[in-house]
């Protein structure tokens, strides 16, 4: 379900409302050290602008090795800001290789395509700087909010710090989303959901200027719940239905949560609430049918199958779900029916293919199960043979579903059997070379 989530930003570790003055490592660890001989003075500590150039301050040590970066910048333009890299070096990762190009206190990675898809600090001042500066900033609100102790010239030329905190607050917005969006890329989704809640924190306080986006609370739920989070995934995602979040994915993100708690009936609550503002929305519809076909609800997955199909008529997959139901209430016609539609649609797909052939060779097992009950000697070749007709009707469809995929070992071996009881020696012949097996013995 990770493709969801809905990126806003895709501009990561862009500075804005930063300090105007030039940063790098070293004037930025400066400050954070005058900040912390400033925050060990009694006097000082007590004072909101402490806090907010503490905060300020940290704000920075999260942008100084990214400063010049975001996703989708070309090695041309990173040249022109950063420099020659000191090293450049090409990597295989799952996704393919990728180059690195080696600075001071950061690695920058290139996909094939020479563009950059992530970076990776090598050097850190601090391991933890926005939340650190989130804190200073709280601390700062606290101090501002409470009783006027600026004392006579504070009061005289004024001291209130209110105006910089709003304008670092949306700096900080702006600096939490991009972290969260780069953890979860990282698949970091515990980081990701801190950091996303994090600015919804920000974003929520009468500090921040701007509203608050809907996108952003709906990411907030759906990482929390890849976190294993599903209260707060709950509490994230309704927020986002109640500001009006106009997609069917957030109720199936719901159902999940709730599934994931052991809450059934909630889950199917939230999926029936989903189809009701969103009845042509084919996601929740499919979720709709999956959810009752786990619950062996078959009479229920059968209606809300057939507005799939009303939908999408020509999606195999559906008729092939319609099969397995029809087929589990043991309605082998219109299971037939189906599964020779979905194989209409695709002939290259496996599941329907098989289905059918399983479903005539376990009739024919039954039948020749109640003739090896039967004494008198004609009587019981004349349901054997009945046995056999059904046993031949399975043959097509396995044959097309090896087809479809040569390496599925159950429509061998089946295949393999029936020949045998069919006496069909080449066909067995051939598949007994397949398996490595040597020809089956009366």
């Amino acid at each position: 379900m990770k493709h969801f989530i809905v990126i806003f930003f895709t501009v990561i570790g862009f500075s804005f409302l930063s300090s105007a003055q030039e940063m790098t490592p070293e004037t930025v660890e400066r400050r954070l050290e005058r900040s912390d001989r400033r925050i060990e003075n009694e006097s000082q500590r007590e004072r909101a602008r402490t806090w907010v150039d503490r905060g300020i301050v940290f704000q920075d040590v999260f942008d100084v090795n990214i400063q010049y970066l975001y996703l989708g910048m070309p090695k041309d333009e990173l040249r022109l800001f950063m420099g020659q890299p000191g090293q450049i070096r090409t990597e295989q990762t799952p996704s393919g290789t990728r180059e690195v190009f080696v600075y001071e206190n950061i690695e920058v990675f290139f996909d094939e395509t020479g563009t950059l898809v992530s970076w990776e600090e090598t050097e850190v001042i601090h391991e933890d700087p926005l939340e650190e500066a989130y804190q200073a900033f709280q601390k700062a609100i606290e101090l501002e909010e409470g009783p006027d102790e600026r004392g006579f010239f504070g009061r005289l030329f004024g001291g209130s710090q209110e105006n910089r905190i709003t304008n670092s607050f949306l700096r900080l917005h702006g600096q939490f989303v991009s972290e969260a969006v780069k953890r979860y890329e990282e698949n970091n989704f515990d980081g990701a959901f801190h950091s996303f809640k994090r600015s919804i924190d920000v974003a929520d306080s009468p500090y921040y200027t701007e509203p608050v986006d809907t996108g952003l609370v709906f990411n907030t739920g759906f990482v929390a719940g890849l976190a294993g989070k599903y209260e707060e995934s709950l509490y994230y995602l309704n927020r986002a239905k109640d500001m009006g979040y106009g997609q069917g994915s957030l109720y199936v993100l719901i159902k999940e949560a709730y599934v994931e708690m052991g809450d059934s009936l909630n889950a199917e609550k939230a999926l029936q609430e989903g189809f009701q503002k969103f009845p042509d929305d084919n996601v929740v519809l499919v979720e709709l049918v999956n959810f009752y076909i786990h619950a062996a609800k078959s009479d229920e997955a059968l209606n809300y199958l057939k507005l799939a199909k009303e939908q999408e008529p020509n999606n195999p997959s559906f008729h092939y779900a319609e099969g397995a139901l029809y087929d589990e209430l043991e309605e082998p016609e219109q299971a037939l029916e189906a599964y020779k539609r979905a194989m209409e649609l695709d002939p290259d797909y496996f599941d329907p293919a098989y289905n059918a052939g399983v479903m005539f060779y376990n009739r024919a097992v039954r039948m020749l199960e109640e003739a090896n009950e039967i004494m008198d000697n004609v009587e019981y070749e004349k349901a054997r043979d009945e046995a056999f007709d059904v046993l031949r009707e399975a043959v097509p469809f396995l044959e097309q579903a090896h087809i479809n995929d040569p390496d599925h070992l159950d429509t061998m071996e089946t295949l393999r059997i029936i020949y045998y009881r069919l006496g069909m020696e080449d066909e067995l012949q051939d598949m007994n070379k397949k398996l490595g097996r040597e020809v089956l013995q009366e």
